[in-house]
């Protein structure tokens, strides 16, 4: 492969790489930033491209910056703390928008409307780490080894309360593979979800001291061979302001150990609103939200419109759903326990005016037809994956659905990720 050869950064590419050439042949490179000049080495050499290592800058960036992380590099939660968060919108922009040129094949895609976190760090609500021996952290980045942290600066603070609270009983917390952390910033509280590598017996006791001595815990649930078993209150409760489309009420949902919920909550704050502005939903209007949850989209559309109804597989998610509707004493709101593809092929209902749809990361391709032939006058498609999305939104576009608007949310600030809304509307 050679010495290192000097490169220009043209481009940033999905993954959060910057983008090189060498010999007409693309390079990718971690950890550098569009317009640098550097020396890489060419580390590993596929077919149609390369992967490249930052040897040295011969031309940093102006928004090159020192990650405040001391984890950042080995650990493979984050790949833009070198990069000014300034700046990530328009880098997320332009790689969304040549996502959806290249691969679903847009000539043209409308304008791009981003919306900045405010919170650049100590935003996530939600962990998940993993734990082997005496470390409990995350995965190196390409790998299954653990780094092990003491805390993590994307995280509210009430996770890096717990995750010290962890530290102090490595002997027990180390039993486990995965520690769930889930916490609620209004409520001051969090819960556990536990994934202990045996279904010892005296774990429950255990946890059960641990809760008792921890008062910033609530509970939580504790993975077995027939499902979660509970321990403390396990639920976590939320508030979504809706102002101004929903007057000035407030709803508070409630979410389970099982349950979806975003891990950026201000960001899932500008998702409703957004997805709220492209449907544009009036009260004469019924509304099918597909792959709804615990109804975090579904509950808010529910206040503008005629009729909602959600459909969701994941039974205790549904069970929050049911929950949070007779709690915000909405009656236009009925939820259907059942894979969005088995409700759908028997659909008794009249046509909807708006579908709602947030998929999985594998998108929608296996309902696309059985969506387009309820005859919709509008969906809104919402996606944390841009290359289903782009396949998805080409799909659509073919049957019928031309894209229309676009809205880039950054739920997921120092990270390559982001949360792509659309609206599509029938021709």
């Amino acid at each position: 492969m050679g010495g290192p050869v000097q490169v220009s950064i043209e481009s940033m590419a999905f993954k959060g790489y910057g983008v090189a050439r060498v010999g007409g042949k693309v390079v990718f490179v971690p950890d550098s930033i569009k317009g640098e000049k550097a020396r890489v080495e060419i580390i590993e050499e596929k077919k149609d491209y390369c992967i490249g290592k930052l040897r040295d800058l011969i031309e940093p960036s102006p928004w090159r910056t020192d990650p405040p992380c001391p984890y950042f590099g080995p650990c493979g939660g984050c790949q833009w703390q070198h990069i000014d968060y300034s700046i990530h919108g328009e880098l997320k922009k332009e790689i969304l928008g040549a996502i959806l040129k290249r691969l679903g094949r847009f000539k043209e895609i409308p304008f791009i409307v981003v919306a900045p976190s405010p919170d650049a760090y100590g935003y996530r609500v939600r962990v998940q780490l993993k734990a082997k021996e005496k470390a409990i952290g995350y995965y190196q980045a390409k790998s299954h080894d653990i780094v092990d942290i003491d805390h993590c600066p994307i995280s509210h603070p009430l996770v890096n309360q717990i995750i010290l609270l962890l530290r102090k009983e490595l002997s027990f917390f180390c039993r486990m593979r995965e520690i769930g952390i889930n916490v609620s910033p209004e409520e001051g509280k969090g819960i556990l979800v536990l994934y202990p590598l045996s279904c010892d017996q005296d774990l429950g006791n255990l946890t059960e001291e641990f809760l008792q001595t921890n008062p910033i815990l609530k509970g939580g649930a504790m993975a077995r061979k027939k499902g979660f078993t509970p321990f403390g209150n396990p639920h976590l409760k939320f508030t979504i302001p809706l102002n101004p489309y929903g007057g000035k009420r407030n709803l508070r949902l409630q979410t389970s150990p099982q349950s979806f919920f975003q891990v950026n909550l201000k960001q899932n704050h500008a998702l409703i609103r957004t997805v709220l502005e492209f449907s544009d939903v009036r009260k004469s209007e019924k509304v099918l939200d597909l792959y709804a949850g615990v109804g975090n989209i579904t509950l808010p559309l529910a206040i503008r419109a005629e009729e909602v109804v959600g459909i969701e597989e994941n039974g205790v998610a549904v069970e929050d759903a049911r929950f949070n509707i007779e709690e915000a004493l909405i009656k236009n709101c009925d939820f259907i326990h059942g894979k969005v593809e088995d409700v759908l092929r028997r659909w008794p209902r009249k046509r909807p005016d708006l579908i709602v749809l947030d998929p999985p990361r594998g998108g929608c391709k296996r309902i696309l037809d059985q969506v387009v032939s309820l005859k919709s006058n509008k969906i809104v498609y919402v996606s944390c994956e841009p290359t289903t999305l782009a396949r998805d939104l080409c799909l659509f576009s073919e049957r019928g659905y031309p894209l229309q608007k676009l809205a880039l949310i950054d739920m997921f600030p120092q990270s390559y990720h982001m949360e792509v809304v659309g609206l599509l509307q029938r021709s």
